[in-house]
């Protein structure tokens, strides 16, 4: 086939058939230490943020919303036209820019679990989701039980893309919450259930 330049629009190219589609991430994979979701990055402005804490200025992390999956969404039906779902809060802002004394600490890439979302999720139309962007973030009950068994280049990966959770966070007391089991159910509770 001979194609002129600037006619290379019109040229059929033949695809491998597993290349020809690329599969989107589940929204949560489950594994006995850790269970990643993908979840939605708020930009400052989301209306989904009314009545929330400004993010504070220093803070390089946004607003996040993980989506309940399913199997999940049993405890509250939500229409086609909307998903439920539970806001994740930067640990700066949730911590309003100061570190605590009692000799807690955070990752940099920390987020929080709203603890009302988490009780009771917000519904959130579909069409205030699809032009934002996804990202990664890795529950569990610890940082260091997330990221047990994690090559190298995944945990820099993390670090650089993702955000890890490992608490709950109440926002009208500021006091830390465990997390719902919804986001991550540790494998300790497993071996319990045997």
């Amino acid at each position: 086939m001979d194609l002129q330049e600037g006619h290379m629009f019109k040229a059929l190219v033949a695809l491998d058939p597993s290349t020809t589609s690329i599969p989107t991430p589940k929204l949560k994979n489950i594994s006995r230490l850790r269970t990643e979701h993908q979840v939605y990055e708020l930009r400052d402005s989301h209306r989904l943020l009314a009545g929330m804490d400004k993010r504070e200025p220093d803070d390089p992390n946004p607003y996040l919303l993980a989506i309940w999956t399913p199997e999940c969404n049993s405890v509250r039906e939500a229409n086609s036209q909307t998903v439920i779902g539970t806001l994740l809060v930067p640990s700066r802002t949730a911590m309003r820019g100061r570190f605590p004394l009692n000799g807690t600490y955070f990752q940099v890439n920390e987020v929080f679990a709203d603890h009302a979302s988490s009780l009771e999720p917000i519904d959130v139309p579909r069409d205030w989701l699809w032009d934002l962007p996804r990202r990664t973030v890795y529950f569990g009950t610890s940082t260091s039980s997330i990221f047990r068994g994690m090559s190298t280049a995944q945990i820099q990966y993390c670090f650089r893309r993702g955000f890890v959770c490992v608490r709950g966070f109440e926002h009208k007391t500021r006091a830390p919450r465990p997390l719902f089991a919804r986001l991550h159910f540790p494998s300790s509770k497993l071996k319990n259930k045997t």
